[in-house]
């Protein structure tokens, strides 16, 4: 017996992982610039607080990040997404890890990554989108 409404393992179900790349790309901004905003308001009223160690909690959510975009590969055959992925991943790390004179190319290696950290998670997105209509324009009818 067969069934005509099998589904194919890309159109099934996504999976548990399939928040970790934006969840990741996400919490690694807030933590990168959310952070550095927050600083910048309580200095305005005069508060001083010192975080020192916020590079590897970065590196960390975007390493998340990555993991998450080379993770929808084999549900999505994108290959854009991990370079997308693998290559904001490596921008945001080298940002850190620049000498303290290079400030302001850090900051724009830094948004660099970022950039393609948030390009990645948007052509998932879209790939899941379409994925979603072509499954469902298959029972409709």
């Amino acid at each position: 017996m067969s069934n005509d409404h099998s589904e194919s393992p890309r159109a099934g179900t996504v999976g548990r992982g399939r928040w970790l790349a934006p969840a990741g790309t996400i919490m690694a901004m807030l933590t990168c610039y959310g952070i550095t905003a927050a600083l910048s308001i309580l200095s305005l009223i005069g508060i001083s607080i010192a975080i020192p160690f916020r590079a590897p909690v970065i590196v960390f959510f975007s390493a998340l990040a990555a993991a998450g975009l080379v993770a929808s590969y084999r549900r999505d055959r994108n290959r854009l997404v991990v370079l997308l992925g693998v290559v904001g991943f490596l921008l945001v790390t080298a940002s850190k890890f620049l000498p303290p004179g290079l400030k302001v190319e850090s900051i724009g290696i830094e948004g660099a990554g970022f950039l393609c950290l948030v390009g990645a998670n948007i052509l998932v997105l879209r790939a899941r989108r379409q994925a979603g209509r072509a499954c469902s324009s298959q029972y409709a009818g």
